[in-house]
């Protein structure tokens, strides 16, 4: 007995040594849940945009964005009349930003200090994601293509301000829509091959879209597009380019036709169509275009972020994965796992931490630390709760934003085994603060 008791003994000793320790924890201050503050409000939501000069966090939530005081844990205000809004953008003044409505095919300029609209911009169908680059004072409109409203409308029935786009000749083609800023015109626009999903942009001025059905990243230099689009804001450099081999049409500025609302842009002259799709010529865009291809550890890439510093692009894959991209030359650096779900990846520079919002299953999110350049590790898998699958980083104060709200079921209406449906809890829409 005392020899069987001293075998188990040992066997339980040897075991912690035998197994292999996982970073799921920070060392000493764990992420969590600090704050979950109820806004109400009604539909579906999209991204998150903080700006962490004011302490406000935007939210793009169906028929109204949302605007968040962080710092009271209170809503500051809302700006309404919105089929969908899809995402915010800001500009480097603090004057202005843009909003995104995808089925009214527009992008609403706003007031940031009172929130009321200024004027609305028609883009084509389907506006989604959105960057602004401050050198240029040029906004990129995303807008994959084709919208799911535009192909299932019968013959003659097109959303009233769209205009007709061209066939595509080699697979799906999506555009960008181009605005100047300065003058709240549409410029120009470039088509590309693919469907489109998010965009980021890193401090020099390089633009990053991701192509969902391809898996594969657009990069192009916003100085360039300017070049070719003829628009040269004040005090900007005026780059060197090299004769284009993307086809490059003058097409009428239709674009910016009558709405409704505060008001619409005024008509703007003709602009440029850059046909980056590769459907004339070969090398069609070669030389301002370049695609990094994520294949095969990376399915369907959601969202990307940025990290200006050490050119790096994160790319969070609806197969569970993150994929680091060296930003240069498209080279995969590095594969890293995170939860189900996910639609936004965000990049804390000052901390060196890289966050997934994964809404599917229960809902978590994925903490990766970034201790030099290329090394990186998950640290925490965070429980938050299920459909919190977008997110925001506060650079000034590391905190992080979630959305979501709860589910049920309404028993008040008959029903058997199979007929009840889940539906949102009203009052239940939420804004979850992940400090630590």
């Amino acid at each position: 007995m005392r020899r069987a008791l001293l075998f188990w003994l040992l066997v339980c000793a040897g075991l912690p040594a035998q197994q292999v320790p996982q970073a799921t924890d920070l060392p000493s201050h764990p992420f969590f849940i600090k704050n979950t503050w109820y806004i109400g409000g009604t539909g579906n939501w999209e991204y998150l945009t903080m700006d962490p000069q004011s302490d406000r966090l935007y939210i793009a939530h169906g028929i109204s964005v949302q605007v968040e005081d962080v710092d009271a844990g209170t809503l500051a205000g809302e700006i309404t009349g919105f089929d969908e809004a899809r995402q915010v953008a800001l500009d480097d003044t603090g004057e202005h930003g843009y909003i995104s409505d995808g089925p009214r095919g527009k992008v609403t300029v706003f007031d940031r200090q009172t929130l009321k609209k200024v004027v609305e911009i028609d883009t084509g169908p389907n506006p989604r994601s959105m960057v602004f680059d401050p050198l240029t004072r040029l906004l990129f409109v995303v807008r994959a293509n084709p919208p799911a409203e535009e192909v299932a409308a019968p013959a003659g029935r097109r959303r009233p301000g769209a205009r007709e786009e061209p066939p595509a000749e080699h697979g799906i083609q999506s555009f960008v829509t181009v605005i100047d800023t300065q003058s709240q015109t549409v410029v120009g626009e470039i088509i590309l091959t693919g469907t489109l999903g998010f965009a980021v942009e890193d401090e020099n001025n390089q633009v990053y879209v991701s192509v969902t059905d391809r898996n594969q990243i657009f990069r192009f230099d916003a100085q360039v597009v300017a070049a070719l689009l003829h628009v040269q804001p004040e005090g900007a450099p005026v780059p060197a380019t090299e004769s284009s081999s993307a086809s490059v049409t003058e097409v009428s500025g239709a674009g910016n036709g009558p709405g409704t609302g505060p008001g619409t842009a005024k008509a703007a002259p003709p602009w440029v169509t850059l046909d980056w799709s590769g459907g004339h010529v070969p090398s069609a865009g070669e030389a301002h275009l370049r695609t990094f291809s994520l294949s095969p550890e990376c399915a369907d890439p959601a969202s990307l972020a940025i990290d200006s510093a050490h050119m790096r692009v994160f790319a969070a894959c609806n197969n569970r994965e993150l994929v680091v991209v060296n930003a240069g030359n498209g080279e995969k650096v590095t594969t890293l796992p995170i939860g189900p779900g996910v639609d936004a990846v965000g990049y804390d520079q000052e901390h060196g931490l890289i966050f997934t919002a994964n809404g599917g299953a229960e809902g978590s999110m994925t903490i990766i630390r970034q201790d030099v350049t290329d090394t990186y590790a998950v640290i925490q898998t965070l429980p938050t709760r299920q459909r919190a699958s977008t997110l925001a980083v506060n650079p000034q104060t590391g905190a992080v934003y979630l959305v979501t709200d709860y589910h049920g079921v309404d028993l008040s209406h008959p029903g058997g085994i199979g007929t009840l449906e889940q539906t949102s809890v009203k009052g239940s829409f939420q804004v979850l603060q992940i400090a630590y």
